[in-house]
């Protein structure tokens, strides 16, 4: 931090160089007969949050099958082995987070 009298300048130490942007991925026709990856970042009632909603998705809009992931915590960043994974398992992926 630098104060010169008159401004003060803040630095962030972990600030990006580059901002890095991604596309969204293209949205489904519909959820009929698709699997679903669901990931639960171990938030409280996460589960439970996850839960009904599957109800939903399989009574309402005809999802097939799904495919539950569990973090190791809620702070700790899901292993790209198990993105990979869920990437090539399923065609589309919640994330939940929940309190």
């Amino acid at each position: 931090m630098k104060n010169d009298g008159h401004m003060v300048t803040l630095v962030h130490p972990a600030a990006e160089d580059v901002p890095v942007t991604y596309a969204l991925a293209p949205r489904l026709e519909s959820l009929e007969g698709k699997r679903i990856g669901l990931l639960d970042n171990r938030k409280r009632h996460s589960d439970v949050f996850l839960a009904k909603l599957q109800e939903l998705l399989r009574d309402k809009y005809g999802v097939a099958e799904f495919e539950y992931y569990l973090k190791d915590g809620a702070s700790v960043a899901t292993p790209p082995d198990v993105l990979a994974d869920m990437a090539t398992r399923c065609d589309a992926i919640i994330h939940a987070v929940a309190d």
